[in-house]
């Protein structure tokens, strides 16, 4: 039997309501996307900024190391000795000085020496009258008849040379003599730097075998930190 055939249902055009909303949708999610980024953009850390390197400077003295330097201090006013010591106050300990009672004698050319301890060594500081006799007692001390280098392996050459601090600049020098004290013999280990341009000189001094245990880096370590 012929008859008229059913066309399928067409779908029903979109109003211009829906289609008005929908426009409105896309529309507005560009827009917030775009100031989203541009948002989160502003907020952002500077990146090169997170990784500029701060500018170190020296640590910060403790409570009692700044004591230190204040209790160390007084034995050094009015001399030279600035320059050779000034790095080591805050690390000093039992300071005497020529002329106190208790304080060390003075040596032939001394105007002022001030012996102190340092990490079980001895610290001496020392101003001679002039320039020429401080030289010549850096010479006494490299005396032949003393000297005890073979009994020292490692140690370095005379050098002229700055401090790690750039406050002075002058001879470097390590050295070794026997010390007899009631009837034993030890061998005695210094380092001594000076500052060419004024009469002043430090050394350091400790026992080679109890002092550094047989070893020039101990002292060679202290200088290097505070010289």
């Amino acid at each position: 039997m012929s008859g008229r055939r059913i066309e399928p249902t067409p779908p029903p055009r979109p109003t211009r309501l829906f289609a008005g909303i929908a426009i409105g949708l896309i529309v507005g999610l560009l827009v917030f996307g775009a100031a989203g980024w541009f948002v989160g953009r502003s907020t952002a850390p500077d990146a090169t900024a997170a990784v500029t390197p701060k500018a170190a400077g020296p640590p910060a003295l403790g409570v009692f190391e700044r004591s230190q330097v204040d209790v160390n201090r007084p034995d050094f006013a009015g001399t030279g000795l600035g320059p050779v010591v000034e790095g080591f106050l805050p690390y000093l300990s039992s300071c005497a000085r020529s002329g106190q009672p208790n304080g060390p004698a003075l040596n032939r050319g001394e105007k002022v020496r001030v012996r102190c301890t340092l990490d079980g060594m001895s610290a001496i500081f020392v101003e001679y009258t002039s320039t020429a006799e401080r030289d010549r007692a850096r010479q006494r001390m490299l005396d032949p008849g003393q000297d005890a280098r073979e009994e020292t392996p490692g140690i370095g050459p005379a050098v002229q040379r700055a401090a790690p601090s750039g406050r002075t600049e002058g001879n470097y020098v390590e050295y070794a003599y026997r010390l007899t004290e009631e009837g034993r013999t030890r061998t005695v280990s210094g380092l001594w730097w000076d500052d060419a341009q004024t009469p002043i000189a430090g050394y350091l001094l400790a026992f080679w075998k109890e002092g550094i245990g047989e070893s020039w880096e101990p002292m060679r370590d202290l200088w290097s930190r505070y010289a």
